[in-house]
């Protein structure tokens, strides 16, 4: 699959995100921005909730569900957020037929404008009004242009042709084979040049020298560039796979090609979601790239350190043997060493050192500095303080072989530590990064739960959400659930027109219980009451007030009993898209039970959230589902402080 492979998005992929993404992000507020390893994460709030916008200049940029673990602030980060705080999105363009986005930015009569550029050695640069520079990711000077504060901005040269350009055939015709004139001269990619040859029934000829090909062929082929551009507007993706679980590349068109000539196998999905998922493997290939990197480094740094305390180990050894086969033969030779001292020491008191050797047998040498005697016992010498006697002597080389054998042992201790160290680093190098790529469902931000026959039931975590609920989500014929209590969540069950059965309220109705502040309270039961949606309203009585999250509710209430009693599980979801992955669910056991494949029950009590959500994790998520549930996505889902009073489990 050589050359066909992707590693950023092409023109026409840039194309399509200024479309789509014009569309979803006007009116959009910036909330806040991030540095995550390699790229940013624009965080903006919307009217149909918050967005995670991520842009990687030379790579991309699109909206994504796989949200990151680890966030932090970098130079460009705070300069957004100290500059373009609340800013609201005016809309998204592309920069001429370039692979350049330009979001048009304003607060009040302020405008802004973020560029990012998604071909090689792009930056992201933000300008005023008069598109100078205020910030650059990236300082540079070119030999076509400079990116610098205070400098107006200049993208990047053109160097490929739109499907609108006359000049598409010319150009062709300048090449020495077709897929050149097409890649270099149309500026297109390998794969999106094959398409085209493919569709002109061209694709033999694809090596062949565009002047002998027929120039209506060559025409044709222009108008196919402009047909596959126009396919790319529908918003559909297409995800490619080879052999393995991650996507070769993705399309905004179906790629006939690589279907039918290349055997390739293709997943139809909206190019959003082909966008996000082709380059949430891209995230977990290159985190897994550099945390291999990472531990490289690391293991050759350990590996020199336990080289050098390998080299100290011998030292000490060799020390340790030298001192005790001194020992060894001064006892074996007792007698000999301290009469060979003895006279060293009264002939160096009348006569002198240089006497020494002389008048001693058994002393070769000596080092008057030291007060060192050398006493010969056959081929082994000895070095004696002449300062002590024998027995001094040997209390000496006691000591000294005493601290040799602790500094040998802490030295093979920390040895032994190194090496631990360097095996848990092999085992790490084998996991897989924690990267959670899965669909977030939109409801996901809310309170949640799927009935028993499959109704979804939403609820507000706060007055804000609670009016989006009512404002946005809710419709006449669906349920909406409540409680007399304060700060009870909004909960509606969407109906799309059916009958629900009252098992299923029931089930809906814990989300509005479990959540409110009888749990905090450590009640045991509330009454939970539910009307039809057509019975709600937010105009209050004449000369009435309704503050935020508040409602008049019309005619007659039909009320639940509901044990504050809640089941937290870990689901398991099948996707074609992306594949297996697990997610928390809440609800009554009953419901729970059916659709986890772990859980647990809790109920209210003093214990911290904190606590128990750590509890929690180790009983049910830990060695299934970590690379998908964290500890603080379960202390999202608690009501508050609780105690876990049932746990089941269907693994390990």
């Amino acid at each position: 699959m050589r050359g066909l492979e992707k590693s950023s998005m092409d023109v026409i992929d840039v194309y399509v995100a200024a479309r789509l993404y014009n569309d979803r992000l006007k009116d959009c507020y910036l909330d806040n921005f991030y540095r995550v390893q390699f790229y940013w994460l624009a965080k903006v709030r919307c009217r149909e909730g918050v967005a995670n916008i991520k842009l990687e200049p030379g790579v991309r940029f699109h909206l994504s569900n796989i949200v990151p673990s680890e966030k932090k602030v970098d130079p460009l980060a705070i300069f957004v957020r100290k500059h373009l705080d609340n800013v609201k999105v005016l809309g998204v363009r592309q920069v001429g037929w370039e692979r350049v986005l330009r979001v048009e930015l304003a607060r009040g009569s302020e405008k802004y404008s973020l560029f990012i550029e998604l071909l090689p050695r792009g930056v992201v640069v933000i300008a005023n009004s008069e598109e100078k520079i205020l910030f650059a990711s990236r300082q540079m000077e070119l030999r076509d242009r400079v990116v610098k504060r205070g400098v107006k901005y200049q993208p990047p040269p053109a160097r490929g042709l739109p499907p609108y350009s006359e000049k598409l055939v010319e150009v062709l015709l300048e090449h020495d084979t077709l897929i050149k004139g097409l890649t270099r001269g149309w500026g297109l990619p390998g794969y999106v040049a094959e398409e085209l040859a493919f569709r002109a029934g061209l694709f033999e000829l694809k090596s062949a020298k565009p002047g002998d090909i027929a120039r209506e062929d060559l025409e044709n082929l222009a108008g196919l560039y402009n047909g596959v551009v126009k396919e790319a507007e529908n918003g559909k993706g297409f995800l490619v796979y080879a052999a393995s679980n991650e996507p070769l590349l993705f399309t905004s068109f179906k790629p006939s090609v690589l279907i039918e000539e290349y055997g390739l196998s293709v997943k139809d999905v909206d190019f959003n979601t082909a966008v996000d998922t082709f380059f949430g493997h891209y995230e977990r290939r290159v985190a897994r790239e550099t945390a291999l990197r990472r531990v490289g480094e690391k293991a050759a740094e350990l590996e020199r350190a336990i080289d050098e305390i390998q080299q100290r180990i011998s030292a000490f050894q060799k020390d340790l043997d030298w001192y005790r086969s001194v020992l060894s033969t001064i006892y074996e030779n007792y007698a000999l060493v301290e009469q060979a001292l003895l006279c060293a020491q009264e002939v160096r008191r009348t006569v002198g050192w240089e006497s020494v050797p002389e008048r001693c047998s058994g002393v070769a040498s000596y080092q008057a500095d030291k007060g060192l005697v050398l006493v010969k016992v056959g081929d082994s010498p000895l070095w004696l303080d002449i300062r002590l006697d024998l027995k001094g002597n040997v209390i000496e080389i006691k000591k000294r072989i005493g601290e040799l054998e602790r500094k040998l042992e802490t030295a093979m201790n920390k040895k032994r530590e190194m090496e631990e160290e360097l095996k848990q680093i092999g085992e790490a190098s084998l996991e897989e990064p924690r990267l959670v790529i899965r669909p977030r469902e939109w409801y996901e931000r809310f309170h949640w739960t799927i009935t028993s026959n499959g109704f979804l039931a939403i609820g507000g975590r706060d007055a804000d959400q609670n009016e989006t609920i009512y404002r946005k989500y809710m419709e006449e014929s669906d349920i909406f659930l409540h409680a007399d209590v304060h700060g009870a969540p909004v909960v509606v069950v969407k109906t799309r027109g059916r009958d629900v059965p009252e098992t299923d309220i029931r089930e809906a109705a814990y989300l509005t219980a479990c959540y409110s502040k009888a749990w905090r309270a450590g009640l045991a039961s509330i009454e939970v009451f539910w009307v039809r949606g057509g019975q709600v309203s937010k105009s209050p009585p004449s000369g009435e007030y309704l503050s935020k999250g508040s409602f008049m509710v019309y005619g007659k209430r039909n009320y639940l009993s509901i044990p504050l009693e809640l089941a937290l599980g870990v689901e398991k979801v099948e996707s074609s898209v992306y594949g297996v992955y697990y997610r928390l669910f809440t609800g009554p056991e009953d419901l729970v039970k059916r659709r986890t494949v772990s859980y647990v029950v809790l109920r209210p009590s003093n214990q911290p959230v904190e606590t128990v959500a750590k509890e929690v994790y180790g009983l049910i998520v830990k060695g299934l589902a970590s690379e998908f549930i964290s500890v603080n996505d379960i202390v999202e889902r608690l009501p508050g402080p609780s105690v876990v009073v049932k746990t089941v489990k269907t693994w390990g």
